[in-house]
């Protein structure tokens, strides 16, 4: 049976406060948000973190789990984008099963469809995050201004060469 709205909402409300708390725990203990620089690399789901000497600090293990557009203030999820390496889409099709949990269509949607903002991204982005377990999120921005930024679900993260415990 899909989630009664009361249910939703308290689930969007919980998956928004975990977002908050594991993103608080990342920066942290991880220095995540405050990297040198980052790389995503696709042929093998990691994304690493690089300090200001640009070594190897962070690495993590990742599930894409979708894009957001602002200039057409859309969202496409990673398992319906071409972009993205077939392995990769695959790993990000568990998300579907969030549209039969909710009851919500739009984790179904194979198209890009539209959102409010980023913020909406962001909601998705916790929804997700809490129906895989994952440690938390890297928003990757775009090289290009306006271009699309990917949200990368951290599903394992440890640190490298000095920072190694």
């Amino acid at each position: 049976m899909p989630m009664t709205n009361d249910e939703f909402q308290l689930f969007v409300e919980t998956a928004n406060a975990e977002l908050r708390n594991k993103q608080t725990i990342l920066a942290d203990d991880y220095g995540l948000g405050s990297a040198g620089r980052w790389w995503f690399e696709q042929t093998t789901g990691n994304l690493q973190f690089f300090d200001a000497a640009d070594n190897l600090s962070v690495e993590t293990d990742v599930i894409d789990i979708g894009s957001y557009s602002p200039k057409s203030n859309s969202w496409k999820w990673a398992w319906g984008n071409d972009s993205v390496l077939p392995w990769l889409r695959q790993r990000a099709e568990k998300l579907k099963e969030l549209e039969a949990i909710t009851g919500i269509e739009i984790f179904g949607y194979e198209n890009a469809f539209t959102v409010e903002d980023e913020s909406m991204a962001w909601e998705l982005t916790a929804m997700c995050l809490k129906h895989l377990g994952a440690l938390g999120c890297y928003r990757c921005p775009s090289s290009k201004p306006g271009g699309p930024t990917t949200f990368l679900a951290i599903m394992s993260i440890k640190r490298c060469g000095k920072n190694a415990p």
